[in-house]
């Protein structure tokens, strides 16, 4: 993980107001951070696409912002006893984070480790974000905490039919692509940003990455962005006509991916989920207004745009086209 100088954080916290869209009433702590947090975790990191439930359209209830899903996953759908795996409950009530110190809101976040060394589920991505900054990883912590709480009392975790002994080992920050920008190139540094975003802060690189479950690291570390992660339209609340299991498109400047696609051209799927042929992106790609990606700002989605068309190309293979 990266570590920079302590950041004085004030933690007498008063909660927000009753409206899930108004700002947060931050009391004593700094509003820059909470901001910074604010807008990690609602629109890199996407923690609202997981911890917030949907209607039957698949539009996130913003009534119930961060207050966690009973339902979130199911591993074994055919059997009602297994595999089914709640989204905590990420708001400052009894129900959810509660008290929780920071430090352990981060450890959660970045060592998959939670209240009691209880071992979360690689669907919470620590591994990825086991790479974000200290600064950040305070960020969205303190900003959780200043959420309104929500009274939503969640089941317990199902028995799981993968081992849950240990975390998902962390992505070696050494393993994730560089730009093949030279640093010559005045964007190389733009496009080391969007590495940081789409790899380290945000999920990218975790949905557009094949995935094997129950592996002590779930992501092919030689495939990475190469598409191909398979993902339960149930789990994602996709209706027809989309298919019951949707594959990730590669995210790779090779023909099977984003060949011929420009840093704007991926800018603009980004942020309005059409894509450079005006074709509409499958869910759960969280683009557009409804979507955590809508949210991202112009200069973050370029620079995301700047790395992706300059990775190193990975031929995927054909992926099954969502519909």
């Amino acid at each position: 993980m990266r570590t920079f100088s302590s950041v004085a954080l004030v933690l007498s916290l008063v909660a927000c107001s009753s409206d899930p869209q108004a700002p947060p009433n931050t009391g004593l702590v700094d509003p820059a951070i909470v901001a910074r947090g604010d807008y990690l975790a609602r629109s890199v990191a996407g923690c609202g696409e997981c911890h917030t439930p949907r209607d039957a359209a698949g539009n996130l209830d913003m009534s119930m912002w961060m207050a966690g899903v009973a339902d979130r996953f199911d591993l074994v759908p055919e059997d009602p006893n297994v595999g089914q795996i709640p989204a905590p409950n990420l708001t400052p009530d009894p129900t959810g984070l509660g008290a929780m110190p920071v430090a352990q809101i981060i450890r959660a976040i970045r060592e998959g480790i939670g209240p009691g060394n209880r071992v979360m589920t690689p669907l919470m991505p620590s591994y990825v974000f086991h790479n974000m900054t200290d600064e950040d990883a305070h960020a969205i912590a303190i900003y959780l905490k200043t959420l309104r709480p929500i009274d939503n009392k969640l089941p317990t975790r199902q028995p799981l039919p993968i081992p849950l002994d240990k975390p998902a080992s962390p992505v070696p920050e050494s393993a994730i692509p560089h730009t093949t920008l030279p640093s010559s190139n005045p964007q190389s540094v733009r496009a080391e940003h969007g590495r940081y975003l789409a790899a380290e802060v945000g999920f990218c690189m975790d949905c557009h990455t094949h995935w094997v479950l129950g592996r002590d690291q779930p992501l092919d570390l030689d495939a990475l962005f190469a598409g191909n992660r398979a993902l339960s339209a149930r789990d994602w609340t996709v209706p027809p006509p989309a298919r019951r299991v949707i594959y990730s498109t590669n995210l790779t400047p090779h023909k099977s991916g984003l060949d011929k696609w420009s840093p704007q051209d991926v800018q603009v799927a980004i942020k309005t989920g059409i894509d450079r042929s005006q074709t509409q992106l499958c869910r759960p790609m969280p683009s557009g207004p409804f979507g955590a990606f809508g949210g991202l700002t112009d200069s973050d989605t370029l620079d995301i745009g700047l790395y992706l068309t300059s990775l190193p190309p990975i031929d995927s293979g054909d992926i099954p086209s969502c519909q």
